[in-house]
């Protein structure tokens, strides 16, 4: 296995932690709020920890079919959003939509979740494929999109899940 490229350690490691997110998401039907946010508390920063330390790689051809279809995406977010019920809203400032308006931006902790688990579980399929020409493309596109957009969206609904945890005796 080496050191520096799609089959390294560290790699493997996040897609451990990536995979026992989305297994964890796709299982939470009958999960208690509290139960939920402090599994969150605990993933989220081991998700963000183990992509800082995937190394870059450079810009592959190819493209990659996305996994996550549509009615995935809305069935993981329609079930935090009934986990959460009314502590799934939060209003945040540190979002693309900001720079548009002077008052914070309503955003969900369902939406993030999910935008979260779309980007992962597209990556932990495609590497399931095996096809390195895929997994290349996949890597690059998931670090390239965790730069610029979802690793904001894991920071932002974050802090979300640690005042609900925190604040609404969800302890």
């Amino acid at each position: 296995m080496d050191n520096n490229g799609i089959y390294s350690n560290n790699h493997i490691e996040f897609l451990k932690v990536a995979a026992e997110y989305c297994k964890y998401l796709e299982q939470s039907k009958n999960i208690q709020r509290a139960e939920f946010l402090n599994v969150m508390r605990r993933l989220l920063p081991m998700i963000y920890l183990k992509i800082s330390f995937i190394p870059e790689i450079e810009e592959p051809v190819g493209f990659n079919s996305p996994h996550v279809t549509e009615q995935d995406y809305n069935y993981i977010q329609s079930l935090v959003e009934n986990i959460m019920g009314e502590y799934n809203d939060y209003l945040d400032t540190f979002v693309e939509d900001f720079k548009y308006t002077d008052q914070p931006v309503l955003c969900t902790i369902s939406e993030g979740l999910a935008d979260i688990y779309q980007v992962l579980r597209n990556h932990v399929e495609v590497y399931r494929s095996g096809f390195d020409e895929a997994i290349e493309v996949s890597t690059f596109e998931l670090i390239d999109t965790f730069k610029n957009y979802w690793g904001q969206v894991l920071l932002n609904t974050l802090k979300a899940i640690h005042f609900t945890q925190y604040n609404s005796n969800e302890e």
